[in-house]
């Protein structure tokens, strides 16, 4: 059976990682009208209990919501991750698989692109400090539930925080919000652009990168 031409297959690879993006951002445009809606609804009622329920579900549900596009958000970009590598591992006809190097998913990455492949990652381009800013946002909350006085990647937080305005950081406590969802999505669309524009320069053929890449 004859191989795939990489040029193909790394153009419907990343036609398939922008769908399932796209997906996820109309799953957050319909989150953030149900929770208006039913904010708006609560707000309407007039039990002194039901109006007393209106700080909680507002303190409460919403972050627990956007955190979940936050830990799928990321479970797409380690998916895409993963199969990226082994697309380009057959295509070259490499033997070492990107899981057989030591280190965290996005290290491995690196280094298997750079020392392995040998492609030339611009940083700034990829947004990696955002990226990893993001990985640890979810870290945080899947392994501490967003408590950073326990977490040790709580810098790295911080300084995400502190370039998005997002998520909210009150003492030792991380809220995300409708606001961290938008520039998660966002970091990962152009992550995921930039690393398929490599490819399609590296596979030239019918496909090309985007303009300027």
């Amino acid at each position: 059976m004859p191989r795939q031409d990489p040029n193909v297959l790394f153009f419907g690879n990343s036609v398939d990682a922008s769908l399932r993006l796209s997906d996820l951002e109309q799953f957050r445009e319909y989150l953030d009208g149900y929770l208006r809606t039913e904010s708006e609804f609560m707000s309407s009622l007039h039990s002194d209990l039901e109006i007393d329920m209106v700080p909680l579900f507002a303190e409460t549900f919403p972050p627990l919501l956007h955190s979940a596009i936050i830990t799928s958000t990321v479970s797409l970009v380690e998916l895409e991750v993963r199969g990226y590598c082994e697309a380009m591992r057959n295509s070259l006809g490499l033997a070492l698989r990107v899981s057989e190097l030591s280190g965290a998913l996005l290290d491995r990455f690196w280094r298997y692109c750079g020392k392995v492949i040998g492609l030339q990652l611009d940083a700034d381009r990829l947004r990696w400090a955002d990226l990893v800013g993001l990985f640890e946002l979810r870290n945080c909350l899947v392994h501490v539930g967003g408590d950073l006085a326990e977490f040790q990647g709580a810098s790295v937080v911080r300084a995400f925080a502190g370039r998005h305005g997002t998520p909210n950081l009150e003492g030792r406590s991380m809220a995300i919000n409708s606001k961290t969802s938008v520039v998660a999505l966002e970091i990962a669309s152009v992550f995921l652009d930039e690393i398929f524009d490599l490819a399609l320069a590296r596979f030239p053929g019918q496909y090309l990168p985007r303009l300027g890449s």
